[in-house]
């Protein structure tokens, strides 16, 4: 039996222009974290038949890949070349549809159980191409590029992306104190909102594509805010930080009307003035987990989310990127 994980992530600046509907034209850059929460992969053998069985939030026993309903799982299966004779499941901390990379996770903890199950040795970066070339070129799914990439790599890293997607991995120096009060300030409170995010990105990258203005420009500016948010962290500078990614989330309202709503703007604004410096939604927006920074005294952003019956999640950053847990 195989068991692998990957981590979920939070994005800290410059989402969005990981799209290719951006970057093919402008190029993308952003900065982004992983987190102790992880999607769970095991793969075995079955020892009475070649059937193929899959356990997710549904169970599947067919007896070829075209079979199979789920389309991560075929895909990943088709590109590894496995067609018979195995047993998958997965179990996540989080559920799908809160904007922390589920899909991402998903697909680069599945590939890399499956590589180890054909006894290939593979590197986290191949990983992350497989699960972009998946998700991006074969189902076309309206994603960009951070989410496989993070959840492969780990910790805190700047993804570069070119015009023709290739992507240069950059990990910033940032001092072991920053590192720590930089996770000390964030704090995740979840909206009990779950959405698809693929209605909201289709919005954007059909914006993109047709250059509108409103969308371009602040696509521009979030690229040059996830930049200042890198030089920030370089210099341990967290309330700078915390300043930049109220003005990341500013921008990123100007993307789609589909990313907030009544509910999370009262949340918001209440974080702000219980202590926040910044914050935002994690991923496209909608739902899902809602980020503040906060350093010093959290009592009151605490005591105020609970108000709103906003449940937070701890968390410590995750350095290991997808992993091996077992193979026995």
């Amino acid at each position: 039996m195989i068991v692998t994980r990957a981590p979920f992530r939070i994005p800290l600046g410059g989402g969005g222009t990981d799209l290719p509907s951006y970057y093919s034209k402008y190029g993308g850059k952003l900065i982004s974290v992983a987190i102790d929460k992880y999607l769970v992969t095991t793969v075995n053998h079955p020892v009475t038949d070649n059937l193929i069985r899959l356990k997710y939030s549904h169970s599947e026993t067919v007896e070829s890949v075209s079979e199979i309903k789920h389309d991560l799982i075929k895909e990943a299966l088709k590109l590894t070349g496995i067609t018979q004779g195995v047993e998958l499941s997965f179990i996540a901390d989080i559920p799908a549809g809160t904007g922390m990379g589920t899909s991402g996770s998903f697909l680069v903890s599945m590939l890399k159980a499956l590589h180890a199950f054909k006894k290939e040795e593979v590197t986290a970066k191949h990983i992350a191409e497989e699960a972009c070339d998946i998700e991006i070129n074969k189902l076309k799914n309206p994603v960009g590029k951070q989410d496989q990439y993070i959840a492969a790599i780990g910790g805190i890293t700047q993804l570069i992306i070119d015009k023709k997607g290739r992507v240069e991995v950059e990990k910033p120096i940032i001092t072991p104190e920053t590192i720590e009060d930089l996770e000390d300030s964030l704090l995740l409170f979840y909206t009990g909102i779950q959405r698809s995010s693929r209605s909201i990105l289709k919005s954007q990258n059909s914006s993109t594509q047709k250059g509108d203005k409103k969308v371009l420009g602040s696509l521009h500016y979030i690229k040059e805010i996830g930049e200042e948010i890198t030089k920030s962290l370089k210099i341990g500078n967290i309330d700078s930080f915390g300043k930049l990614l109220n003005t990341h989330w500013e921008y990123k309202l100007k993307l789609s009307g589909k990313i907030s709503n009544g509910d999370i703007n009262r949340w918001y604004e209440k974080g702000i003035c219980a202590g926040a410096l910044g914050g935002k939604l994690i991923g496209a927006g909608g739902g899902g987990f809602l980020l503040f920074c906060c350093p010093g005294d959290k009592r009151n952003l605490r005591k105020a989310m609970l108000e709103e019956g906003l449940n937070e999640m701890f968390f410590h950053f995750d350095f290991d990127g997808v992993k091996l847990v077992a193979n026995f």
